[in-house]
C-alpha cells in the first residue's frame, strides 16, 4: 500500500502500511515539530485505525516530535546515531572503485530487495514500497549499484536544496569488507558537492557499528542528538 498524506491544521503526515502490511502502520510527521500536538496525533491515529491497521510505528524522528509522540502514548523501538559530513575540501574520486558503480535501473529492483532483505534485519528490510519511498523521500534521488550479475551493493542519495542525504546504503554479507560501501559513499559525496549541497545527513541503527565506523571513517561526525522510531498500539 502506497503512503497517503494524513493532514489536521498545521500537522502533515504521510501514513500507510508498513512495509506493506494491512495491520501495522507506517506513520511520518513531515511538517515542523511545532505543528503536531495530542488532537494532531489522535487524528492520525484515528484514520489509521478507520483503515484496519491496529499498531503503528513512525518514521524516525528528532527530540521535539518525541516529546510529544511519548506524551501521547508512543513508545521508543529503536534509537538511531544521527551523522552529518559538512563536504569540505576535495572529495576525491577512487577510479579502480568507482568504474565498477552503475547507475540503478527498473531491471536492478529485484536484485535490489533481495540484497536488501538480506542485509538488514527484517524490522529493517525494503519490501517495494518501501525502497519507492526511500527514493521519493526527497525532490532528486540517485541510485547506482555494484553488479556482476546480482546487485552486491547499492546506494540511494537524495538531495533538497542545500542538504543532501544518504537514504540507504547496503552490501551483500559476503561482498563486506571489500571496500563496495566505501566506494557508493565516496561517489554519493561527489555528486552532491558537484550539486552545491553543504551538508551530508546519515543516520545508522545503535547497534550497527560496522556501519557507524564507516561513516565515522569517511568524514562524517556524529551529532549530538539521536533519532528515535516510537510504536504506538491502535486504537
Amino acid at each position: 500500500m502506497a503512503l497517503y498524506p494524513i493532514n489536521f491544521g498545521k500537522a502533515r503526515f504521510r501514513g500507510g502500511g508498513w512495509r506493506g502490511s494491512a495491520d501495522i502502520a507506517y506513520l511520518v510527521p513531515i511538517s515542523a515539530a511545532s505543528t503536531l500536538d495530542r488532537r494532531s496525533l489522535e487524528a492520525a491515529r484515528a484514520k489509521l485505525t478507520a483503515d484496519g491497521f491496529s499498531e503503528v510505528i513512525t518514521g524516525a524522528v528528532g527530540i521535539s516530535e518525541c516529546r510529544v509522540m511519548r506524551d501521547d502514548g508512543f513508545v521508543d523501538r529503536e534509537h538511531l546515531h544521527l551523522l552529518r559530513h559538512d563536504l569540505e575540501g576535495t572529495i576525491a574520486r577512487r577510479d579502480s572503485m568507482s568504474r565498477r558503480i552503475k547507475k540503478g535501473r527498473l531491471t536492478h529492483r529485484k536484485s535490489i530487495l533481495a540484497l536488501d532483505s538480506v542485509a538488514f534485519d527484517g524490522f529493517w528490510s525494503l519490501d517495494q514500497s518501501g525502497f519507492q519511498e526511500a527514493l521519493d523521500a526527497t525532490p532528486v534521488s540517485r541510485l547506482r549499484v555494484i553488479s556482476d550479475g546480482p546487485v552486491v551493493a547499492y546506494s540511494i542519495t537524495g538531495r533538497a536544496g542545500r542538504n543532501g542525504y544518504l537514504q540507504r546504503l547496503a552490501v551483500a554479507p559476503g561482498a563486506q569488507g571489500e571496500g563496495l560501501g566505501s566506494a557508493l559513499v565516496h561517489d554519493a559525496l561527489r555528486w552532491l558537492k558537484r550539486r552545491r549541497a553543504e551538508h551530508v545527513w546519515v543516520n545508522t541503527q545503535e547497534t550497527n557499528e560496522r556501519a557507524y565506523q564507516l561513516y565515522l571513517r569517511l568524514g562524517f561526525r556524529p551529532e549530538p542528538t539521536q533519532l528515535t522510531v516510537l510504536q504506538r498500539q491502535l486504537p
